[in-house]
């Protein structure tokens, strides 16, 4: 099982949420079909759940920053590596927004 944890902040906090609904919105609609995302308020927080095939991410969009955690199971094709450069990549360009 590998595992990643990223932080950080963001320009606008209702852009920035609706950028990542709509980025897993476009994975539960390709590459990673058959997964399941939630989404629910803790608090002031806004908890968003990616799950299956044994993979869980858990994205937490407070106030004035991100947090993420992530567990992909080692059978899956794709590394780890890449899964977390693709990770970066997205959530760079969203923090800009």
């Amino acid at each position: 099982m590998g595992s990643f944890q990223r932080s950080g902040t963001f320009q606008n906090r209702d852009k920035f949420l609706e950028g990542v609904k709509q980025k897993l919105e476009k994975l539960l609609g390709g590459q990673a079909q058959g997964m399941t995302a939630t989404w629910e308020k803790s608090g002031t927080d806004d908890v968003g759940r990616l799950s299956g095939f044994g993979a869980k991410i858990e994205i937490v969009v407070g106030d004035k920053g991100w947090a993420c955690e992530a567990s992909i199971p080692s059978w899956i094709p794709i590394p780890i590596s890449m899964i977390e450069q693709k990770f970066d990549e997205k959530f760079a360009e969203l923090s800009k927004l």
